[in-house]
């Protein structure tokens, strides 16, 4: 039984590590395979090309590096500081009572359990530009995976009251992704009625990634992982499959 049960964990480890060091070994290879342009250069080039597009649209894998600027920024809830995403989780901690019984003596005896609920989880975002020195390129984050947001706002309110089943206390939490910081963006640029735009493309296969860290500390993170994994999915592959074969012969 302990065999089949080890070996099934091991061996589900070893596939959710196959899924991981896939996925971290594309976005590693993306990064280094894709080329960093300034606001001015993507410009050049897409006047350039305009011309030769004939009604089609312009589509541009890059990287965008600057810092994060915009005219509307949002402004958060709770902390009321501002940025380009914010996201707002609210929970309460309440408490009940349950019972419980003894499969034993079958006597049952009262507990009281402590739950967190969800009241609210709101997130948005609002359009942005990366500005470096040469100028600036519109950013839509909808759908980017986002990298480095910061917790702001961490606030835990104990509810007054007695009894046994009631609410205990509010917990408020907010991450966000402030304005005027150093910003990595890797996607495609493309061109909306004249204006170009870095977003989602409709190919799942492209990475949208804003990440307030370094291109650099991504690629070395991500090799980190790649490393690890590659050891870690063939040693568990491998030693699950033989706790189940122990498993069958004992």
């Amino acid at each position: 039984m302990y065999f089949y049960l080890g070996g099934g964990v091991l061996l589900l480890i070893a596939i959710i590590g196959f899924f991981i060091l896939g996925s971290a070994k594309r976005k590693r290879e993306r990064m280094l395979g894709t080329e960093t342009y300034s606001a001015a250069e993507i410009t050049a080039v897409y006047e350039d090309t305009k011309a030769e597009m004939i009604g089609g649209p312009f589509s541009m894998p890059c990287e965008l590096k600057g810092r994060i600027d915009t005219p509307s920024p949002l402004t958060a809830p709770f902390s009321r500081k501002k940025g380009i995403w914010v996201h707002s989780l609210t929970e309460r901690q309440r408490q009940y009572v349950d019972w419980v019984t003894n499969p034993k003596t079958k006597k049952r005896r009262k507990i009281l359990v402590q739950v967190w609920e969800t009241v609210s989880d709101e997130t948005n975002s609002a359009d942005f530009y990366v500005k470096d020195e040469s100028g600036r390129i519109r950013v839509s984050p909808q759908g980017a995976e986002l990298i480095g947001k910061i917790e702001v706002f961490d606030n835990y309110e104990q509810e007054p009251g007695r009894g046994e089943e009631r609410i205990l206390g509010y917990r408020r939490r907010e991450w966000i992704v402030p304005t005027g910081v150093p910003v990595y963006v890797l996607g495609v640029v493309t061109d909306v009625a004249g204006d170009l735009i870095m977003r989602r493309s409709g190919d799942d296969e492209k990475e949208f990634i804003i990440s307030l860290k370094s291109e650099r500390e991504l690629v070395k993170q991500l090799g980190s992982t790649v490393k690890g994994w590659r050891v870690a999915v063939p040693v568990c592959g491998v030693l699950g499959a033989g706790l189940i074969v122990i498993g069958i012969l004992t």
